[in-house]
């Protein structure tokens, strides 16, 4: 019996959903941070000491995640991984010290770690090859709704509850998502026969670790941006433009909802291009050249006074930076053999959460204006790689278009 595309059912909307729920999880500490200082009376210190430990949790398991969706298959990993961390965020209820906070955030981070590498090892398996770009646009999406929505939704359900009630309704939320991944979600081929039974004889070793090298030096690069934005650009709306709060949260918003457009727009944008370069893939790379070029003005955010100029340079970096992230997840999935999707998509995770967060060290001593100008250079350090390391021809060369259909 042929296996249904997911996009035609279940298994995308709740993969949007779990992504959204991921990204609110994430969100939740940033957003009740002054309740919990004032209830536990945290330092800055207590706060960063639980920071570091998720951080470096959620890009450790990124490796182990990876392996583990390719024995196991996307659905079976993401399933108890999910159940895993909303008991995580459930059990924030009942944290009381800051010991307590770290064990909970560096399990619920380690978890997460499991969300990317099945997600894309289900598009390489059960999407059609044509459409695989454009649902990864979709679901990039999804985390820039949760950036938008979450802060609002958190406001209002303060106004009638408390902290505790909020994170159990989300632990509750994601509980009843891991139940209908289980219960919903179209079977990937990959779960109905090992993968480590195929062995085709066209896949060479060489080329799989060229592959994984091009991929993670260019996530290095290109995830530099959303890490930035992602800790920074409510504070740089802030003293830059000396807004208030719920002014800094409609221009962040403003900014997200720029990203998610970005994110959809980068899964379309090379199937209409295709028509005048006569190559999917050639179209992708001159795309992604143009992403990068409208990632260098964000630095001049700091030499003008104007609000809506600001924000607009914000947005267009973020929307450029969801174009280009789509169209590197759509080579990774449209190119690498399905049996590796897994592991590669959690080796360059992980090294991009690292070049990030070296990033973000680097900010405590580097001036963010330099910091900005170096986010858009290291866009084209990215594209470069890609086109050095793996040019469409060499793509064509190494993976024959058949390794991209399911195997």
């Amino acid at each position: 019996m042929p296996v249904r595309s997911p996009s035609a059912g279940w298994t995308t909307p709740l993969l949007f959903g779990i992504i959204v729920i991921a990204a609110a999880d994430r969100q939740i500490m940033a957003l009740l941070k002054p309740i919990l200082d004032s209830t536990f009376g945290w330092s800055a210190k207590d706060y960063a000491a639980i920071s570091t430990f998720t951080q470096v949790a959620s890009a450790c398991s990124l490796l182990v995640a990876g392996w583990l969706v390719d024995r196991l298959g996307p659905k079976r990993t993401l399933g108890i991984a999910m159940t895993g961390w909303s008991l995580m965020t459930i059990l924030h209820a009942v944290a009381r010290t800051v010991v307590d906070f770290i064990c909970i955030r560096s399990a619920l981070g380690a978890l997460e770690g499991a969300g990317m590498p099945s997600l894309m090892k289900v598009i390489a398996t059960s999407i059609a090859r044509k459409k695989r770009a454009k649902v990864i646009g979709y679901l990039n999406a999804a985390p820039n709704l949760a950036a938008i929505l979450t802060p609002f939704l958190v406001t209002v359900l303060l106004s009638f509850t408390d902290w505790r009630s909020i994170v159990i309704g989300l632990g509750g939320a994601g509980l009843l998502l891991a139940l209908l991944w289980q219960l919903k979600a179209t079977p990937a081929p990959s779960e109905r026969t090992s993968a480590y039974n195929i062995h085709p004889s066209y896949e060479r070793k060489a080329d799989i670790r060229r592959m994984f090298t091009v991929f993670s030096a260019s996530k290095v690069f290109s995830d530099a941006t959303w890490w930035i934005t992602l800790f920074w650009l409510p504070d740089i709306l802030h003293s830059h433009f000396h807004l208030t709060m719920q002014a800094t949260s409609t221009a962040t918003g403003i900014v997200y909802i720029g990203a998610a457009a970005g994110a959809m727009l980068g899964g379309v944008l090379p199937a209409r291009l295709q028509v005048i370069t006569g190559s999917h893939e050639i179209a992708r790379r001159l795309i992604m050249g143009v992403a990068a070029l409208c990632i260098m003005p964000m630095s001049l955010i700091f030499v003008t006074s104007s609000l809506p100029l600001g924000i607009g340079l914000l947005t267009l970096a973020l929307l450029a930076h969801q174009v280009f992230s789509s169209n590197l997840f759509g080579i990774a999935t449209e190119w690498m053999p399905s049996v590796q999707v897994g592991r590669l998509t959690g080796v360059g995770a992980f090294c991009g959460n690292l070049g990030g967060a070296s990033l973000l060290w680097l900010t405590g001593f580097v001036p963010m204006p330099f910091i900005l100008a170096g986010c858009g250079t290291a866009y084209f350090a990215a594209w470069g790689v890609l086109a050095v390391g793996a040019s469409p021809r060499w793509l064509e060369r190494a993976f024959p278009q058949f390794l991209g259909a399911n195997i």
